[in-house]
């Protein structure tokens, strides 16, 4: 990425370098293996009638019924709301604008594209990364409001018709390549 200049995006990158992409990305990946390296002492084990086929927090956490995809869910999260404050800061800074901004206005980009950019002469669809991220926030949307699992709205907004109540898979690939569309969206927008 080229040097920043505009002082909003620069503090805005720090914010999504260091927090998200080193810190919450990665307890997305050591975690599990933190757990994995937590071994239960047998005694504690029998004081707690926990089975003998569980050894460390990470078996406990899966005979749960539970994985942790979830800590992926949350650096997606993370992500989306960098996008989110750095869009807000950064039009309440720079544009003057007569939008109707309620208040999960910066989260509905096809609004902030039609209501601040094109008026300006800047269609963000015109940018491959923009479908990227707008694909990151409805994946966002289901890991909070459907705990992952896809659902008719979701396949309406991305186009992508996966198997409806199924979990949308986050591995380290969609992670890092809507991590790529963040830091072209904030290139672009320092070119501006």
């Amino acid at each position: 990425m080229n040097p920043l200049n505009n002082p909003i995006l620069k503090g805005m990158h720090a914010i999504f370098n260091n927090i998200t992409r080193n810190a919450v990305f990665y307890s997305s990946d050591m975690i599990p293996i933190d757990h994995k390296n937590r071994i239960f002492p047998s005694d504690l084990k029998t004081s707690l009638g926990i089975p003998e086929n569980i050894n460390n927090w990470f078996d406990y956490t899966i005979s749960l019924g539970t994985n942790y995809s979830r800590l992926k869910m949350l650096t997606i999260i993370s992500a989306c709301s960098d996008v989110e404050f750095l869009l807000k800061k950064f039009i309440e800074e720079y544009y003057d604008t007569n939008a109707n901004m309620n208040k999960n206005f910066y989260q509905l980009l096809d609004d902030v594209n039609k209501e601040i950019f094109i008026p300006k002469g800047i269609n963000l669809n015109n940018e491959s990364f923009f479908e990227k991220i707008k694909i990151a926030f409805q994946v966002r949307h289901i890991s909070i409001h459907n705990m992952g699992f896809v659902d008719e709205t979701f396949n309406q907004k991305t186009n992508l018709n996966l198997p409806l109540d199924t979990e949308f898979e986050i591995d380290n690939v969609f992670i890092n390549d809507t991590f790529d569309a963040i830091e072209q969206l904030i290139q672009f927008l320092d070119n501006l």
